[in-house]
C-alpha cells in the first residue's frame, strides 16, 4: 500500500491523464472512421453523377435485355471515377432463364445461386467478389446513393477487433491487404421507371485513409506530449509548492520541539511569511510555540 501522500497525488495525476488520453484516442478513432465514412458518401454521390452522365437522356435501362449496354456504362463510369462497379439485378424483377441468357451473351458463367436477393449481372473487375452480400431491396435504397461501409487497411487490425462488418449497412471493417476501400450502392431504374437492381461501387480510398491516419497520429503525438509535459509540470509544481515546504516545515518543527523539550524556552518558530494554507498552519504553530514556551518558562521560574 502506498503511504506517501506525494506518491499518491502523483499517481492520481498520472491516472487522470491516462484516462483523458484514452478518451482522446477513442474520440480521434471515431473521427477517423467518420472521415472515411464521409469519403465513401462522396464516392456514392460521384457514382450517381457518373451514372447519370454516361446514361444520358435514357429514362431507364433494362439491364437483362441490354447487358452489353449496362457493362458499357459501368466501364465508362470507371474511366471517370476510377472506381469498380457491379450491376446487381433484383431476382424478383426477372427470371433465372433470362438472367442466365444475359450473362451468357456477354461471355459470363452462371452465378444465379451466389446471392439470395441479387444476381451480379455484369461488373468492371474480376475482383467484384469483394462486393459484400447486400440484402436490401433496390426500392429501399436512396436514389442519391447509400454508403454500405468502409474497409480500413490504414490502421492496425487491433483497431477493429470484433467488428464483423455484417448486416445490410455495415460501418468500418478491417481490410486484410492494407488497402482501404469504400463500398456504396445506388438503385437502377428499369425501362418502366421502377428499381430493378443496384449499382455496387468499390472505390480505393487508401490515399484518403492514409492522410486521415497520419493526421490522427500527429494529433495523438501532440496530445501525448502535452499530457506527458503536463504530468511532469504538475508533479514538479506540487513538489515545489507543497511537499518541499512541508518537509522544511516538519524538520523545523521537530527541531524547535526538541529545543523546548531540552529547556530552551527562548526558541521560536519563524514562518516563511506566506499567507496560504501552509503559511496559516505555520503561523498557528509559531503562536503555539510562544504560548508553550511562556507557560513552561513561568512554571520553571515559580519553583
Amino acid at each position: 500500500m502506498i503511504k506517501s501522500i506525494r506518491v499518491k497525488i502523483l499517481v492520481g495525476v498520472v491516472v487522470i491523464n491516462l484516462l483523458g488520453a484514452v478518451a482522446i484516442v477513442v474520440y480521434l478513432h471515431q473521427s477517423f472512421s467518420t472521415e472515411l465514412d464521409t469519403t465513401v458518401a462522396d464516392t456514392a454521390t460521384q457514382s450517381v453523377a457518373a451514372w447519370d452522365h454516361v446514361k444520358g437522356v435514357e429514362v431507364g435501362l433494362d439491364p437483362v435485355a441490354q447487358p452489353g449496354r449496362a457493362l458499357e456504362i459501368l466501364e465508362s463510369m470507371k474511366a471517370i471515377t476510377g472506381a469498380d462497379y457491379g450491376l446487381m439485378i433484383n431476382k424478383d424483377s426477372t427470371d433465372e432463364t433470362a438472367y442466365l441468357a444475359a450473362r451468357e451473351s456477354v461471355g459470363l458463367p452462371s452465378n444465379w445461386s451466389e446471392r439470395d436477393m441479387y444476381g451480379l449481372l455484369v461488373a468492371t473487375d474480376a475482383g467484384t467478389s469483394d462486393m459484400m452480400l447486400f440484402e436490401v431491396p433496390a426500392i429501399d435504397v436512396p436514389e442519391t446513393g447509400k454508403r454500405v461501409g468502409v474497409e480500413n487497411g490504414a490502421c492496425s487490425q487491433m483497431c477493429h477487433e470484433g467488428i464483423s462488418g455484417s448486416g445490410p449497412y455495415w460501418t468500418v471493417r478491417w481490410s486484410g491487404d492494407e488497402s482501404s476501400r469504400g463500398h456504396s450502392v445506388f438503385p437502377v431504374l428499369g425501362a418502366d421507371g421502377e428499381p430493378v437492381g443496384i449499382v455496387y461501387t468499390i472505390d480505393d480510398i487508401s490515399r484518403q485513409a492514409e492522410v486521415a491516419k497520419d493526421s490522427m497520429l500527429r494529433t495523438l503525438l501532440v496530445v501525448g506530449m502535452t499530457l506527458l509535459v503536463s504530468t511532469l509540470v504538475i508533479g514538479a509544481l506540487i513538489d515545489l509548492w507543497i511537499f518541499r515546504r512541508l518537509v522544511t516545515m516538519t524538520q523545523s518543527m521537530e527541531e524547535i520541539s526538541m529545543r523546548i523539550a531540552g529547556g530552551d524556552f527562548d526558541a521560536t518558530y519563524e514562518t516563511d511569511g506566506t499567507l496560504d494554507e501552509i503559511g496559516a498552519f505555520e503561523q498557528f504553530f509559531a503562536d503555539f510555540v510562544k504560548v508553550i514556551s511562556a507557560t513552561l518558562r513561568s512554571l520553571v521560574n515559580t519553583k
